[in-house]
């Protein structure tokens, strides 16, 4: 497990060695040594936001108004974001269709008229995120830039991270932390494209009272 403290936020990735998040016994005797109250979404691929008063409704994030509460998403090669302005705070699950889709901008007007701080976590980045020319090409015919595919030895990579980071920067968010881990090449996490489909490491976040 890799706690992060950022002045009252708390961030909680876990690990391989904590087990299979998505098995939820697992989960809650994780949680249960939190003694906080957690929410995770009903997740689904989706550009929606739920908030833990409406948790049954499909979604891939959560928005969170209370200190002391935590809100999680189970990723396994996703992008998960983390968006606060230490009053309140958005945890987001950002595959490509989310990022597309507009989740992040999304989760960034759940927190306006405050001033946004951003954490991306363990995810599959440019180093090990393997995609295909139609791939690439449905994605700019979607007006996405080529600068976040990078060509090496016959191989297209993609970058999730990149792009998010252009993302926030263009809506004014200029405290961004990121992990800088991938889940591919790193073995301490799961990760669905290296077989691990019925894994999940949980990313967990809270603000202190």
């Amino acid at each position: 497990m890799r706690h992060l403290k950022i002045n009252n936020l708390h961030i909680i990735t876990t690990e391989r060695s904590d087990g299979n998040m998505k098995d939820l016994q697992v989960r809650e005797n994780f949680i249960k040594k939190l003694n906080l109250p957690v929410y995770l979404p009903a997740q689904e691929h989706t550009t929606v936001i739920t908030t833990p008063e409406e948790d049954l409704k499909p979604a891939d994030g959560v928005f969170i108004s209370k200190k002391g509460v935590a809100g999680g998403v189970l990723t396994a090669d996703c992008m998960p974001v983390v968006l606060t302005d230490f009053e309140r705070l958005v945890v987001i699950h950002a595959g490509w269709r989310g990022l597309i889709g507009g989740i992040i901008e999304n989760g960034i007007k759940m927190l306006e008229g405050g001033s946004i701080t951003a954490f991306i976590g363990a995810s599959a980045r440019k180093c090990c995120y393997e995609v295909q020319e139609d791939f690439v090409k449905s994605l700019q015919e979607k007006g996405l830039s080529g600068k976040y595919f990078h060509r090496r030895n016959g191989r297209i990579t993609f970058s999730m991270q990149d792009y998010a980071k252009d993302l926030m920067l263009k809506r004014g968010i200029k405290r961004l932390f990121d992990i800088s881990l991938c889940t591919i090449c790193g073995e301490e996490f799961f990760s669905y494209r290296k077989g691990d489909f019925y894994e999940r490491i949980l990313t967990l976040a809270w603000l202190e009272g």
